[in-house]
């Protein structure tokens, strides 16, 4: 019986100390290229191989949509136009596939970084069963031209139900080949580029505290993706009572939703001081290894601040 009391009594101190129930929000965070950062760099794309219908699709579109904003920036010029730049004709070595020892060279002597070979990857069958028509798996191949640089390949495998998970745009997709070369070549580029990922977080809910109110309405504007709105509602709470520690704690999280990585640090300290509890100090914790991510993704320097919890 004193246990149980005592367990309320701790419930009851957290709960007007600031701390009650935990809602949770999406966010949008940069991840590293997963095989080779390509940013800044020219790559030439040998014509991918495997089902004309679909391979051929994929080239044109890697190539046509291939970022530009800045940090994220290729330059992918295709196999055809590299042999309409040059005298020397490509080879074929079979009927699919341009002979890469001829394009390399083609490449190099226009000044293009890496060659960037795709095969399309027929899927297994299970006896008279067809091959799955939702799932597509193509494998890539970066080489340096230099061969001085890192090389790599990775396979992208793409499914359908999650792909649209992932890029719910592709719902307005209607022909079923065109959504999965849509997300294929979206995450093919996942391979090269920085790409943006979502994370749910925890917000912290308070119960029977000041402020209580506004934090309530700025967690439900967060879960609605409004993350400015519910700033301004948390900024209101934590000016009028500045001991609102779970305020403080989601302006941090804001902070990071909008890459203000220094400014949400800086926050996550403060709540933590406000109220030393497990779920602040691991936000403060989450946050730097997110602005480590952010800045390997981008190739930037430390931070000025330095790192404070976490290491390499």
């Amino acid at each position: 019986m004193r246990l149980t009391l005592l367990r309320m009594t701790l419930l009851c101190a957290g709960i007007a100390l600031g701390v009650g129930c935990r809602t949770r929000a999406s966010i949008a965070i940069w991840t590293p290229p997963t095989l080779q950062s390509a940013v800044g760099k020219r790559v030439a794309v040998a014509k991918v191989v495997g089902p004309e219908k679909i391979a051929k699709k994929i080239q044109q579109q890697l190539i046509a949509s291939a970022p530009t904003d800045d940090g994220r920036e290729l330059d992918l010029v295709d196999s055809q136009t590299l042999q309409q730049k040059s005298a020397v004709r490509l080879v074929a070595a079979t009927e699919d596939e341009s002979s890469d020892v001829a394009l390399a060279s083609v490449a190099r002597r226009e000044g293009y970084d890496y060659l960037l070979r795709g095969e399309v990857l027929p899927e297994r069958t299970h006896g008279a069963r067809p091959a799955d028509p939702d799932k597509l798996t193509i494998s890539w191949r970066l080489t340096a031209i230099d061969g001085h640089s890192a090389s790599g390949g990775k396979p992208v495998v793409v499914e359908r139900e999650a792909a649209v998970k992932r890029y719910p745009d592709l719902a307005l997709i209607i022909d079923p080949d065109e959504q999965m070369v849509a997300a294929a070549v979206r995450d093919s580029y996942r391979l090269l580029s920085p790409s943006l990922d979502h994370e749910t977080v925890s917000l912290a809910a308070p119960m029977l505290t000041l402020g209580k109110s506004d934090v309530l309405r700025g967690n439900a504007a967060a879960r609605r993706g409004d993350w400015q709105q519910a700033t301004e509602y948390w900024t209101k709470a934590a000016e009028e009572h500045p001991m609102q520690a779970a305020a403080t704690h989601n302006l941090a999280l804001a902070a990071a939703a909008s890459q203000d990585f220094s400014r949400a640090k800086q926050l996550a300290r403060k709540a933590v001081r406000q109220y030393p509890i497990p779920m602040y100090q691991r936000t403060s914790v989450w946050i730097e290894r997110t602005q480590r991510q952010y800045h390997k993704a981008f190739n930037l320097p430390d931070p000025p601040e330095g790192w404070f919890v976490t290491r390499r």
